[in-house]
């Protein structure tokens, strides 16, 4: 199984799957052409693995108004759309957009709207073009961060995150633990939370019993109820849904708070960082 058999996927899964096998054959060096933000470097790191892994040439193009290159490329866009626009030839260009999906559906039938980041997109079509690739497969856990680096869950619950996590999850890509089973936690990814009331927690963590584990999370966790931010969803998965993969000391969240800090803090080096990050995930999974 992969993301393109997901229901979030289906409007989106014959376009990335024309899209992989045309890269996979074409006889041209491939431009990645992302923004130079945050969702950007990371979907092209993605973009990037699966390259690698299948061989075939490439090169970065990271620009505040990225455009089409004369060759084979694929594009990232920004604005949302309701579909992806198909594969153009002579030359080849994949556009990427963030877009709006049907996630799943409740119970009565209804339709949970979200929308499918540019980084969770990069990641279903590095997944088609190199299904067991090394790269590819160390990358997968960051398919999350462009829902998470979104507003979406600062209002309410978001399916296609949820969605997507659990898939992560059920094949072995991730695991997800309540937040004193993560070795290491970035104060910025959990603002105002009492670092020595955490640690106390942690301490006795494998003594407690699921009732037990469940009163002492809620009770660390009950004093930013009343904060503005985090929001409920958003506090729900820094409590007890932290993404871990293979490797990592720090969860997914406590990394990109880091990343998001420092790019934010120092414009002036952004190109410099861009080069590190993405070297960085692609030697390691990690942003170190």
């Amino acid at each position: 199984m992969s993301f393109l058999d997901l229901t979030a996927f289906e409007t989106s899964s014959s376009v990335l799957r024309e899209a992989a096998l045309k890269l996979r054959t074409t006889d041209s060096s491939v431009t990645i052409s992302a923004s130079l933000d945050e969702n950007g470097i990371i979907a092209a790191a993605i973009l990037e693995g699966s390259l690698l892994d299948a061989g075939i040439p490439y090169q970065r193009r990271l620009r505040d108004n990225p455009s089409p290159s004369n060759g084979p490329c694929i594009c990232i866009h920004s604005e949302t759309t309701s579909k992806l626009q198909p594969v153009e030839s002579d030359p080849l260009c994949v556009h990427i957009s963030p877009v709006e999906v049907d996630a799943l559906f409740g119970s009565d039938g209804s339709a949970r709207k979200g929308v499918l980041s540019t980084v969770a997109i990069c990641a279903a079509l590095g997944q088609s073009i190199s299904p067991s690739g090394a790269m590819s497969r160390m990358l997968m856990p960051w398919s999350l961060s462009g829902n998470w680096l979104s507003d979406a869950m600062e209002h309410t619950y978001d399916p296609v995150y949820t969605v997507m996590r659990d898939y992560l999850s059920k094949e072995g890509f991730i695991r997800v633990v309540p937040m004193p089973e993560v070795p290491e936690i970035n104060p910025e990814s959990m603002p105002g939370i009492d670092a020595v009331a955490l640690g106390a927690v942690r301490d006795r963590w494998g003594q407690l019993d699921l009732e037990g584990r469940a009163q002492s999370l809620s009770h660390l966790l009950k004093m930013l109820l009343t904060s503005e931010l985090p929001s409920t969803a958003r506090l729900e998965e820094l409590g007890w849904h932290r993404v871990m993969a293979p490797g990592w000391e720090q969860d997914l969240a406590s990394q990109l708070s880091s990343f998001v800090k420092s790019w934010r803090d120092n414009p002036s080096t952004r190109r410099k960082q861009s080069g590190e990050v993405i070297d960085g995930l692609l030697r390691t999974g990690k942003i170190v």
